[in-house]
């Protein structure tokens, strides 16, 4: 009885890590397409060229909508995006 409460014990500490780290990853995540979306805003504001810069744009759109999208699939999951 004692050897199955205590696999049961371990068994629920692991699941309590695994959904920490899954929030934030996905925390993480949100994060991460933030920061491409700067990262391209800033290269639209530096470039002298308009090709380059209608790229640059079509990437902050692109990485934008990746985080809107992040933020609409976890909303509820208690992380906090925004």
């Amino acid at each position: 009885y004692r050897i199955n409460w205590l696999k049961a014990r371990a068994r629920r500490n692991r699941w309590k890590e695994e959904v920490s780290l899954v929030r934030h990853e996905m925390l993480w995540t949100c994060l991460w397409f933030e920061h491409h979306k700067n990262m391209w805003e800033k290269r639209a504001l530096q470039s002298s060229e308009p090709g380059k810069e209608a790229y640059a744009k079509k990437q902050m759109g692109l990485w934008s909508d990746f985080a809107k999208k992040a933020r609409l699939m976890f909303l509820g999951k208690q992380v906090d995006c925004a």
